[in-house]
């Protein structure tokens, strides 16, 4: 029954879109999102030390209503999971799960009525579902769970870019999150010295994705 639900509910949003809607240019379309996320885990004063640019690669999927306003504007609010994480070398890694709302305000303008290229200022909030360590050892394999110290609610900035052709939605953005990925426990200090980082790291990072509107 759980999975009936929001299958139902999508198939009724896609059939209150009209048939003719065209994405950034009539008021209303649902979309269905998906890509991959590339983050790190740093610090400002982490930059340019060794190991600075190497990044976990997740994903991301959702839904996005994009809802079109004058003078070339859209906003886009969405729905979606994303997997972020850092990578303390090729068989140490960390890596957290959590749904996010990002709230786009895009700008663009149409060419030939089938293209439209745009930038976008993207505010985010939501919340931390898991987070855990994964080290590989030969063919063994150590999950450590850390979702005691995680900072569970999750907040930051997204700026890119993207273009429409038709109705599909290619973009990329850069993620900033505003706030610690970890919160003070007792088992603080152990973790922070497993993963390399400190209290302060936050994850940034680029987001790739390809939507589709009805």
């Amino acid at each position: 029954m759980k999975k009936i639900f929001p299958i139902l509910l999508l198939a009724f949003l896609t059939a209150a879109v009209p048939a003719n809607a065209q994405p950034g240019k009539d008021f209303f379309n649902l979309g269905v999102k998906a890509g991959l996320n590339f983050s790190n885990m740093s610090q400002p004063s982490d930059a340019f030390r060794n190991g600075f640019l190497r990044t976990y690669t997740g994903f991301n999927a959702g839904i996005v209503f994009n809802f079109n306003l004058p003078l070339g504007f859209e906003l886009n609010p969405e729905l979606q999971y994303v997997q972020s994480g850092y990578m303390l070398n090729s068989s140490n890694r960390f890596s957290s799960g959590a749904f996010r709302i990002p709230i786009n305000l895009q700008w663009g303008f149409r060419f030939f009525d089938l293209i439209k290229p745009y930038v976008v200022f993207s505010p985010y909030f939501g919340g931390v579902l898991f987070g855990k360590q994964t080290v590989l050892a030969g063919e063994s394999k150590t999950i450590t769970k850390y979702n005691d110290e995680l900072n569970r609610f999750q907040y930051g900035i997204g700026i890119g870019a993207g273009v429409y052709v038709w109705r599909f939605q290619l973009a990329f953005k850069w993620n900033w999150d505003l706030n610690p990925i970890f919160d003070y426990g007792d088992r603080m200090n152990a973790l922070l010295e497993a993963l390399g980082v400190s209290q302060r790291s936050k994850f940034n990072g680029g987001e790739l994705s390809l939507t589709y509107f009805f």
